[in-house]
């Protein structure tokens, strides 16, 4: 089943049993992928459904990060983003760990051989290609740690 059809059952789902952080959830990605498609002219393929999924993710990662640091005033909305983050994530691909993601990077560096702070975006173009379900944020960092 496609995605998009994935997520239109999901939501029906969500109406039934009245989950409203649910519905909102699917809603958003709904209507972020209703203006991809007008914007690209394209059907709603599962590539084009993951970025959308992918990119409100990350999106609502960092709104956690700012609610949590309002303390207990932010508590309560950071904890309504997280199930949204938490539920949208079951459509992504598994991401890969730290650890696995260093090894490819050790690989990387060790196809390119001697390398600067200068080369960092080859770097991380070249881990990025190697697999999918890498956070670019997180290679940034470990790619940065290691040629620092």
């Amino acid at each position: 089943m496609a995605i998009i059809d994935d997520l239109s059952f999901a939501l029906k789902e969500a109406m039934k049993s009245k989950e409203k952080t649910k519905l909102n959830a699917i809603r958003q990605v709904q209507t972020e992928v209703a203006k991809k498609k007008a914007e690209k002219g394209e059907e709603a393929t599962d590539e084009l459904v993951l970025g959308v999924i992918t990119s409100y993710v990350k999106k609502m990662n960092k709104a956690v990060e700012e609610y949590e640091s309002l303390g207990d005033r932010g508590a309560d909305m950071a904890s309504k983003i997280q199930f949204e983050i938490d539920y949208l994530s079951e459509w992504l691909p598994e991401q890969l760990s730290e650890e696995e993601v260093s090894k490819i990077i050790d690989e990387v560096l060790s196809e390119i051989g001697d390398v600067d702070t200068s080369q960092m975006g080859k770097i991380i173009g070249a881990v990025m290609s190697k697999t999918d379900g890498l956070d670019g944020s997180v290679v940034s960092k470990l790619v940065r740690d290691k040629i620092s």
